[in-house]
């Protein structure tokens, strides 16, 4: 193998070249004209809130289980469908059961000679909701003129004109109009057990809460509800529940939940049953002084300070006092900051 030998002398000049070309040890960083800039925020005056945030979804509301009755099944709703009264809900033995309004079920014919009771009453007002309460007195008794409406209205559905409302042929709804949850009978079952399940037909929010928390969120109290895409819409809750009733699991028990409706059901229209976040604004401060978080400094002292950036570029720490804090803003309480100052939250 034959050797190339290179003069010690042209080996420094290569390397004093290489030097002064590459110079590894300069930093066009080091530029004092190129430094990097504290970035800066703007402590502003605004009402600050502070807010408790809980998960919610959306639901339409408790499950009611319809009231049977005797004979076959010939005719069933599907789920989903909204059943108003006035309307046929199922059929038994060829017949339409009728939804009418009224907080309790019916439990006997309904005719002349029947006893006084507030089911006369529920028929009376039912009759007269739907347009029959010419001339009636809405009371608990069953009249002449009841049953004159009452023929009035087999007349429009069209089913015997006897002026007689039998056991069965109407079933009470709690609402003008329900939505069918779930039909837990098919056709040609016996009419004795309950033949569907029923909710309301507006969406609302059912929102799981602590112990501590249902105690202190009343009914009436204005919320916000943050739908699944971000929208805001204004909301009250309704109502609350405490819980505590046993389940299906030995030893559990529900937990606290409050009803939240919305001012406007129709925006919740086509979301489907899906999660949403709550919000109660617990605390608020009108005219603020604010900074963001990222803007406070520890001290030795335990306290708090911001650094400024003053006009031409100098720092100055400055020692303050908080109060409020939300989400990602603090209330400057006290110190020597003005609004408009601006404050450096990064190096």
């Amino acid at each position: 193998m034959t050797r190339v030998l290179v003069p010690v002398g042209v080996l420094l000049v290569v390397a004093a070249v290489t030097l002064a070309v590459l110079q590894p040890w300069s930093s066009v960083a080091e530029a004092p004209d190129d430094r990097r800039k504290p970035v800066t925020a703007e402590a502003e005056l605004t009402t600050l809130t502070s807010d408790l945030r809980i998960n919610g979804s959306l639901s339409y509301g408790a499950s009611i289980a319809l009231p049977g009755r005797g004979g076959t099944i010939t005719r069933l709703p599907k789920a989903g469908d909204v059943i108003g009264v006035g309307q046929a809900v199922y059929e038994v033995d060829g017949k339409p059961v009728i939804a009418m309004r009224g907080d309790r079920p019916f439990w006997r014919d309904l005719g002349i000679g029947v006893e006084k009771g507030p089911d006369v009453r529920q028929l009376e007002q039912a009759l007269a909701d739907l347009g029959f309460g010419k001339d009636m007195t809405i009371d608990d008794e069953f009249t002449a003129v009841t049953e004159a409406n009452v023929k009035a209205w087999q007349k429009a559905l069209g089913v015997t004109k006897d002026g007689v409302v039998k056991l069965g042929d109407v079933v009470a709804i709690t609402a003008a109009s329900v939505r069918v949850e779930s039909v837990t009978a098919q056709l040609g079952d016996s009419a004795g057990a309950s033949p569907l399940t029923y909710t309301s037909t507006a969406l609302r929010v059912v929102a799981k809460l602590t112990d501590g928390q249902a105690r202190e969120i009343l009914p009436g109290t204005a919320v916000t509800v943050v739908l699944p895409d971000g929208t805001e819409v204004p909301a009250t809750i309704t109502a609350v529940d405490p819980g505590g009733q046993p389940t299906d699991k030995e030893g559990e028990t529900t937990p606290p939940t409050a009803n939240i409706e919305f001012a406007d059901p129709a925006v919740a229209e086509g979301i489907g049953l899906r999660a949403v976040k709550v919000v109660f604004a617990t605390s608020e401060v009108k005219d603020a002084l604010v900074v963001p978080v990222t803007a406070l400094v520890a001290t030795t002292d335990g306290g708090y300070a911001v650094d400024v950036l003053r006009k031409g570029g100098k720092v100055e720490r400055v020692a303050v006092e908080v109060g409020l804090i939300a989400d990602t803003r603090v209330q400057i309480v006290g110190g020597k900051l003005a609004a408009g100052d601006a404050v450096v939250v990064a190096q």
